[in-house]
């Protein structure tokens, strides 16, 4: 149960009763034959709260208001409450056979009976007070312990190797004498300092991603002294953590590793994550993040923001290298790869930029016209805390990364499980939304996507291609042997994929030679050139001549692969239907197949095709095909007569003057009807007699010449 009593602890008013002084406890405990180390278990909450104020202690939950009856941890006073209650159990006993501090309890004498005997006295003070200890941290009888982060035994007072562990398994560097120097000053005085309790302690932490380091000191005369160093790996799910989480991470663990100097006192941790002073007033914190916000109230605390620059030590701590993770061997070797070599000599792409902003310097090198525009593309770009920002459209400032640092981002946001392998459009969207920047963002995240070897194997074959243009792609196929007809025995037929477009001819044999007449007679004459040619592999098909002549005209030979009719689909539908039209119009002996093989592909293209809708003919014509007996529905039969008052037409003739007047002009008497559509007309006011075509006529109704009439037709005779 987490309980946050950080207003609470704010009204209460601080009880300032002092802890037992280190130095002094270990002077007492040095030099000792034998211990005993006594633990208690949950010490808080074996203090019974006042009952007046045990409301001051209450909280809300779903099954209603509770308060505690025991003292909670949390609370801002309960280390000094705590140090009064084991020192008022202890009184006659301390400094006598056995030192108190907190909840860590040094049972020690000079020889083993002595201790012994000392053990008795304190184990039975706790039965009387009813103090439970926690067996399993327990020691007895032991010759040397950890007490306060040192070391005690009969030799006295000595450095707790795990505070300089850390530094021992430092990795050699090239100058190996200087840095066994470093280690041995870093390890010893005056290095590793005693703490002084009249002054704040510091507490620098940091973490990286795959460990915490810290280090406790005191600043003395304006010089930092250390006290302690503490790292830790961390465990598969703490690598998973957030930044955040592992900043925050890193100061649990310094507090609880460093409890014993801490409590009590004031300290200031220095981090280089800003954001960890806002996070703990944040209400609505994850659980985990609650509990050890909590775990911090016991504590007198002031967060201050430090950069890693100035924070080194604890960064270097969180970055040793972990014996755990075994290193891949690899060869040396003697040549050094050029594109190594130029990653080495390269610069970033913001370095001009970041001295700019900096130091306000402009390259040398740069001519008028580039100062001027470097200046102008200067104003979106901010610098700040040793990094360059980039100021974007929204407003946000996204912090400029290089090339290898662009690499890393690019495989979190699309490989890893947060990038969930997506394409490059919305890679590079993650990536903004991380605050990184670089110019070709959206070109690399794309090209990063594409090469990505999971992507390229999940998936099905779902996307359809691009539909090409009418006769541009086409399929061909020979078909037989048949039957022999007037010396033909094979049908060339090709087939467009678009329009499904047939043309076909009866040849006599199969050979590249064909097929060359056959594409520049029927197809590249009528239709253009073709983009792609569709055939299978067959000698007639892909020979040196078809292959000339095809890249003369620029078409691409695509050969199907054997035993895969699938390739040239198109072509083995088109000559089934062909076929099938043959087998139905042909005669019994079937040697007249090549006089009907002009009209299967005809009406192969006038048949209506499901996937394109309409018939190839429409497709490619723009209209329906015309048929006879549909284009004559649609004529009006007109007849003339000899005699007949008909007018005339003017629009074309202009055979007369003037504007404004009717089109039609008349009436004029037939006076013979001639073949072919053709009539005399004759005008009784001019005597004028002229032939026109029936098409300019029209009958006039207003009066008839009754004569002998003879019919006119426009059909042909």
């Amino acid at each position: 149960m987490c309980i946050g009593y950080r207003k609470l602890n704010k009204a209460t008013r601080k009880d300032h009763f002092p802890l037992s002084f280190m130095d002094h406890m270990l002077e007492r405990l040095a030099d000792q034959a034998y211990y005993c180390f006594l633990y208690g278990f949950s010490g808080y909450n074996q203090i019974v709260v006042d009952p007046e104020d045990q409301e001051k202690t209450s909280f809300t939950c779903p099954f209603g208001v509770f308060a505690y009856r025991k003292m909670p941890f949390g609370l801002c006073n309960a280390p000094a409450t705590f140090q009064r209650y084991m020192l008022a159990i202890f009184s006659d006993l301390v400094e006598k056979s056995i030192e108190v501090f907190m909840d860590d309890f040094s049972v020690f004498g000079f020889s083993f009976d002595e201790c012994l005997a000392n053990l008795e006295v304190v184990l039975r003070r706790c039965l009387e007070t009813n103090l439970i200890l926690n067996w399993e941290k327990c020691h007895f009888m032991v010759t040397e312990g950890i007490v306060l982060g040192h070391k005690i035994s009969h030799k006295g007072i000595e450095v707790d190797p795990a505070k300089v562990e850390v530094i021992e398994k430092l990795p050699p560097p090239i100058n190996v004498k200087a840095y066994e120097a470093l280690k041995a000053r870093l390890t010893s005085a005056p290095i590793i300092t005693a703490p002084d309790w009249k002054l704040d302690f510091e507490l620098m932490c940091d973490s990286s991603d795959y460990a915490v380091g810290a280090i406790l000191g005191q600043r003395r005369a304006k010089t930092f002294r250390a006290i302690h160093y503490a790292s830790k790996v961390l465990n598969e799910a703490q690598i998973n953590y957030a930044t955040t989480e592992k900043e925050l991470l890193a100061i649990v663990f310094a507090l609880e590793k460093f409890r014993s100097y801490l409590i009590g006192s004031k300290v200031v941790v220095f981090t280089d994550h800003a954001a960890i002073k806002y996070l703990l007033t944040k209400p609505d914190s994850k659980p985990r993040l609650i509990r050890w916000i909590l775990l911090l109230q016991e504590f007198d605390l002031e967060i201050k923001d430090k950069s890693r620059k100035e924070n080194m030590v604890a960064d270097h701590l969180s970055r040793l290298i972990n014996d755990e993770v075994t290193m891949k061997e690899r060869e040396i070797r003697e040549e050094f790869p050029d594109e190594k070599l130029l990653m080495v000599q390269e610069r970033p792409w913001f370095a001009d930029l970041a001295n700019f902003k900096a130091t306000g310097v402009i390259p040398e090198d740069f001519t008028w016209h580039q100062k001027k525009k470097f200046l102008r593309y200067a104003t979106y770009y901010v610098w700040d805390d040793h990094h360059l920002f980039k100021i974007g459209a929204d407003g946000l400032l996204r912090r400029c990364v290089s090339r290898e640092e662009a690499k890393s981002i690019l495989w979190h946001c699309h490989n890893s499980p947060y990038g969930g392998h997506f394409n490059g459009e919305r890679a590079a969207a993650k990536v903004l939304q991380s605050d990184f920047y670089w110019p070709t963002l959206f070109k690399d995240a794309h090209s990063h996507a594409k090469q990505c070897d999971n992507c390229q194997r999940a998936g099905g074959i779902t996307r359809k291609h691009e539909m090409p243009l009418q006769v541009r792609l086409m399929g061909i196929d020979f078909v037989g042997p048949l039957p022999s007809s007037f010396t033909n025995e094979y049908i060339l037929v090709a087939v467009d994929y678009v329009s499904k477009w047939v043309e076909a001819i009866a040849t006599p044999k199969v050979d590249g030679k064909t097929v060359v007449k056959f594409l520049k007679k029927h197809i590249f004459s009528r239709f253009g050139t073709l983009r792609v040619l569709i055939s299978d592999g067959g000698s007639h098909f892909y020979n040196a001549q078809l292959e000339r002549a095809l890249e003369h005209y620029g078409v691409h030979h695509k050969v199907g692969t054997t035993y895969h009719p699938q390739t040239n689909g198109q072509a083995e539908v088109s000559n089934r239907e062909i076929k099938r039209i043959l087998e139905k119009t042909m005669s019994s002996s079937r040697k007249d197949w090549s006089t009907k093989l002009d009209e299967a592909p005809w009406a192969y293209r006038t048949a209506f095709k499901s996937p394109i809708g309409l018939t190839p003919f429409q497709l490619v014509y723009g209209k329906a095909c015309s048929y006879f007996y549909y284009h004559d529905r649609k004529i009006l039969k007109r007849e003339f007569r000899a005699g007949q008052s008909v007018l005339l037409f003017n629009s074309r003739l202009k055979l007369f003057p003037g504007k404004l007047r009717s089109k039609w002009f008349g009436p004029f008497r037939g006076k013979e009807v001639k073949p072919y559509g053709a009539i005399e007309i004759e005008d009784p006011e001019a005597q004028r007699n002229w032939v026109v075509n029936g098409q300019w006529l029209k009958p006039y109704l207003g009066g008839e010449v009754e004569r002998l009439c003879c019919i006119l037709s426009f059909r042909d005779p």
